[in-house]
Formats: structure tokens, C-alpha cells, sequence
């Protein structure tokens, strides 16, 4: 009987909650523990660090905003569906990144990449990891393209001198010549 009290009690109180706007909005946004399927899911995740990807969006490509939530956690790992509370674009976690759309969780990727120069071969590496060869060479042609993206936003419009240029160089050979 006192189970029954406590439930209905709940109920009321959720009922008033799920009446007011402002409330639903301050728990959603602010709730730091998602109850899904009876699995708790905490959220770990530095919003400051985030944009919304929506070009059209008054807030694209500008981060720490305030404008980036958590909407949601999918897939088999787990992976955040973030939500732009200016345009309510959604995008996940991943977007941008090497590891945008691939099921396998990001460690055994960036292992299995990583064993690649130490085995020298994408054979061998699929014999020690249980992968198959087609699998990691996907894997490498997105790092690849990845790497190529970055390197070509980072290193674009430098402006340098070649005494500037001659600088790096030497640098890069001397830090190689310590380790």
C-alpha cells in the first residue's frame, strides 16, 4: 500500500513537471544522468568543445556557445547525439572526426592502425587483430583522408620566409636526434 502512495505521488509530481515548459527545459538540458532502457548514462561530455555543424545556423562553427545539449545516446557505442538548441540541428559526437560512422569502437581502431609500422604489413595486422584486411584498409584510407584535411587546414596561408621554414626543419631534425 505505502508503494502505491509513493507511485501515485510521483505521478502528480511529474504531471505538474511535464506541464511547465521552463521545467522541461531546465531538465533536459541540465540533467546530467539519462535513464535509458533502465541503464544509466552519464554525460561526460565538455559541450564547450562543440558547434553546430548546420551552416544555415547563426551559431555554426562557433563553439562554447551554450548551445549544444545532449539529445540522446545510440548505437552499440554508445555514442552521443548532440542537439544545437538555436536551429535544433542534431549531429553526433563523432562528426568530423576519424571515427564519424564506424561501429567499432574508437580504441580498436586506433590499435589496430597502430600496429600497422610495427607489423609492417596490413596482412599480419589482420591476423593479430581479427580483422579483416578490407576492414582496416577502410580504416586507414579515413585516417588518411582525415590527416590530409587537417594537415591542409592547419598548413594553408602560413605566410612564411624560407629562413622561417628552414627553422622548423631544424628544429624537427633536432627534436628527432634527442628522442
Amino acid at each position: 500500500m505505502v508503494r502505491l502512495i509513493s507511485i501515485n505521488i510521483w505521478i502528480n509530481i511529474f504531471n505538474d513537471i511535464w506541464s511547465c515548459p521552463q521545467i522541461i527545459d531546465l531538465i533536459l538540458y541540465n540533467l546530467e544522468s539519462i535513464i535509458i532502457g533502465g541503464i544509466g548514462i552519464t554525460s561526460e561530455i565538455d559541450f564547450s568543445q562543440f558547434f553546430c555543424w548546420n551552416k544555415d545556423c547563426p551559431d555554426y562553427g562557433i563553439k562554447n556557445q551554450g548551445n549544444i545539449v545532449l539529445k540522446e545516446r545510440y548505437g552499440k557505442n554508445n555514442h552521443a547525439l548532440l542537439k544545437c538548441k538555436t536551429c535544433n540541428h542534431r549531429f553526433s559526437e563523432t562528426r568530423g572526426t576519424v571515427f564519424f560512422g564506424l561501429d567499432t569502437p574508437e580504441e580498436e581502431v586506433l590499435r589496430t592502425l597502430a600496429m600497422i609500422p610495427e607489423k609492417g604489413s596490413i596482412r599480419g595486422v589482420a591476423r593479430a587483430t581479427g580483422h579483416s584486411k578490407n576492414t582496416i584498409c577502410r580504416w586507414l584510407n579515413i585516417a588518411g583522408t582525415h590527416s590530409k584535411e587537417v594537415t591542409t587546414y592547419f598548413l594553408t596561408n602560413l605566410n612564411l620566409k624560407k629562413v622561417e621554414v628552414d627553422e622548423i626543419w631544424s628544429y624537427i631534425k633536432k627534436a628527432k636526434k634527442c628522442n
